[in-house]
């Protein structure tokens, strides 16, 4: 059984990964929802993450696909060391890592980039843009590396372009790392890297303007390439 850790209200990342696992035919899924104890109150200059797309629930989701639904912690019902997906939650107890396989999907290229607002900060600190999916243990956005990978970057591309393909790596990663993670060998430490918060909004303005600068370099690379 493969456990998916969220919220239970409408939740984009949970909704496209659900999707996903069935679409791959994986029918043994078991969801864990529990109410989102936090509210937002920052509002950043710039929006870049995908937000709901409807109103549909992980139980009705759960519903329509024949997986189990609990709004509950995952001791009652998930076996011990079995994988679970984490698409949406706040903090995860060490009981939990400890007994399950939990997987995150982090849009920054660890640890290089770790924290919140990952893209933003590597497009601000000149890092790589990418994506990292990984087993939760002792450290934060660090320890086992199921797989790195970095977001390809074309001419044309906008920010929110960017933003949208690494989200869409996102979602496929941590699908795909249910079948990659027995290989898993790679262990990396937090190192000298941040754990950053929400970027600043008088950073946010310069923002787009290194994006750019960005592009403009990769092209430059493509010319001389060719």
């Amino acid at each position: 059984m493969i456990g998916v850790i969220t919220y239970n209200i409408p939740h984009r990342k949970t909704y496209d990964a659900l999707c996903l696992l069935k679409a791959k035919g994986v029918n043994d899924v078991a969801v864990f929802a529990e109410p989102q104890r936090y509210k937002k109150t920052f509002k950043p200059l710039i929006n870049h993450r995908p937000q709901n797309a409807n109103e549909i629930t992980p139980r009705e989701l759960c519903n329509n696909f024949n997986y189990q639904y609990y709004e509950t912690s995952p001791e009652k019902a998930l076996p011990p060391n079995s994988k679970a997906l984490l698409c949406g939650s706040g903090i995860i107890s060490g009981e939990l890592i400890n007994n399950y396989r939990i997987i995150n999907s982090h849009p920054g290229y660890l640890p290089n980039v770790r924290g919140l607002d990952a893209l933003k900060w590597a497009v601000y600190d000149g890092q790589p843009i990418g994506v990292t999916v990984h087993q939760l243990g002792e450290y934060i956005d660090a320890g086992l590396i199921i797989e790195r990978k970095l977001v390809p970057l074309y001419f044309n591309d906008t920010f929110h372009s960017v933003a949208q393909r690494q989200y869409e790596m996102e979602i496929t990663m941590l699908v795909e790392a249910l079948y990659k993670i027995e290989n898993a060998t790679e262990f990396v430490l937090p190192q000298n890297y941040p754990l950053r918060k929400r970027m600043p909004r008088e950073l946010e303005t310069r923002l787009i303007k290194r994006f750019n600068n960005i592009i403009d370099a990769t092209v430059i690379d493509m010319e001389n390439y060719n």
